[in-house]
């Protein structure tokens, strides 16, 4: 099974401008490479796919996952968790 991994990693989001406030819910990278290593002992085949930016253009391609495991936030607004 290939289980996709959505989310909002802290660092990408400081790279672009972002403030630590404005970041303080996002993950670390490490916190998705323990997902992935918790996944893939389960015999899964993990991708990560990262935030709403680089999945809408992965499914405006065609690009399909069995699964995907949604940790991202989302950035602004009331409903910003439920971006992805």
């Amino acid at each position: 099974m290939n289980v996709g991994i959505t989310c909002d990693l802290r660092d990408d989001y400081l790279s672009m401008g972002l403030g630590e406030e404005e970041t303080a819910e996002f993950d670390r990278v490490d916190t998705v490479e323990a997902i992935e290593r918790a996944l893939e002992d389960l015999g899964y085949k993990t991708e990560r796919i990262g935030n709403i930016m680089a999945l809408v253009p992965l499914l405006a391609r065609g690009r399909r996952w069995d699964i995907v495991f949604n940790i991202a936030e989302g950035l602004r607004g009331y409903g910003r968790e439920s971006q992805v």
